[in-house]
């Protein structure tokens, strides 16, 4: 059966796509007719099964993006609409992601880092009444209650409701069922943050989020993490993902607090005690994410040629992340690479391991 984005997408012109993502997928179009003007375009709907690890803020990336070039902010995708029929379409940004032309783990160009604090320059302008795109919930993430509220989530979403099915994995893995619980050393360090400034977040700052344009610029898609909160959370979350090299890491880090400060003052209070328990916070939440993602990867894998190479791969993954969080989840041992595989092996050969996927939000 054909997706409604898909006939969207051949409706008004030749479609290239499609285009993975991982809550939406995409469809890449050269419009036709009056259209053509546009250059190309894309047409997403939600991927059926898509697990969130992660708390979602506004209703409807669309609207946002619109609130967003309504605000002036630049390098941020166009929405446009035809209105005859009723679709929805995004500007399709044409170049290369940072993650291809700087894998993780490698320095950016001074260029590119200047970009990238002009983009969190435009996120802190803005504030909770300044974006009018409908909100899921009234939380306009002041406070102590950001950081208590995000642990929460990760601990009733992205841990507990996958108990059912991953609970033996997680057992295999060291992770203790209370790792995110009110006595966890989380959940102490989560009370003791201090309170900052509210500002836009994007939430979602890695390389595969920012296009390098022919001319250079980068422009930042994928806004449906979006939310108001704690700006060093989006400082912590874009450097966890971004992986930079130590001393690259410690000049975004002074960068961002000079960038920020003047246009929000007391964003970089306590900064040095509260950065390393927010990228605590990242670590764990990682863990939560990636052994669910690999397990349902590797269990639609099974029986392909493929398995054995996937295996071997996300049990290092999974591995590293284990070690990377072992701190802030006071996990008492950290398994092998060889016992991560064996405890993934064993999770894909049991009855149920295919069985449709749930929904994390």
């Amino acid at each position: 059966m054909t997706s409604p984005a898909l006939q969207q997408a051949e409706a008004i012109g030749a479609v290239d796509g499609p285009l993975a993502g991982y809550h939406r997928e995409w469809y890449v179009v050269r419009p036709e007719g009056e259209l053509t003007r546009l250059g190309r375009v894309k047409i997403g709907e939600p991927r059926e099964g898509a697990l969130w690890f992660d708390r979602r803020y506004f209703a409807s990336e669309d609207e946002l993006l619109l609130e967003l070039a309504r605000l002036g902010v630049p390098r941020v995708p166009p929405v446009h609409r035809v209105r005859s029929a009723g679709t929805v379409f995004h500007g399709f940004i044409e170049g290369r992601t940072l993650a291809e032309l700087s894998p993780r783990g490698h320095p950016l160009a001074p260029d590119q880092l200047r970009q990238i604090m002009d983009r969190f320059a435009s996120l802190c302008r803005l504030r909770p009444g300044d974006v009018h795109a409908r909100r899921l919930g009234s939380d306009d993430g002041a406070g102590s209650g950001f950081p208590r509220g995000m642990l929460e989530f990760t601990r009733e979403r992205a841990y507990h409701a996958h108990l059912p099915r991953f609970g033996p994995l997680f057992e295999r893995l060291g992770v203790p069922l209370d790792a995110l619980g009110p006595r966890s050393r989380l959940a102490a360090e989560a009370a003791r943050q201090t309170d900052r400034p509210v500002c836009l977040l994007h939430g979602d700052l890695h390389r595969a989020n920012f296009i390098v344009d022919p001319a250079g610029a980068l422009w930042t898609i994928d806004w449906e993490l979006a939310s108001f909160g704690d700006p060093l959370y989006d400082l912590a979350t874009h450097l966890y993902l971004m992986d930079y090299p130590d001393r690259q890491r410690a000049e975004v880090v002074e960068q961002w607090r000079r960038t920020v400060t003047p246009l929000l003052p007391g964003a970089d209070a306590q900064l040095a005690e509260d950065l390393p328990r927010w990228l605590d916070y990242k670590r764990a939440q990682s863990v939560f994410t990636d052994v669910v993602r690999q397990a349902v990867v590797l269990a639609d894998a099974v029986g392909s040629a493929a398995f054995a190479a996937q295996l071997g791969q996300a049990a290092k993954l999974v591995h590293d992340v284990l070690v990377r969080a072992a701190e802030p989840l006071e996990l008492a041992d950290v398994p092998s690479p060889g016992a991560v595989e064996l405890a993934y092996a064993e999770f894909c050969a049991a009855p149920g391991a295919g069985q449709p996927r749930t929904n994390g939000h």
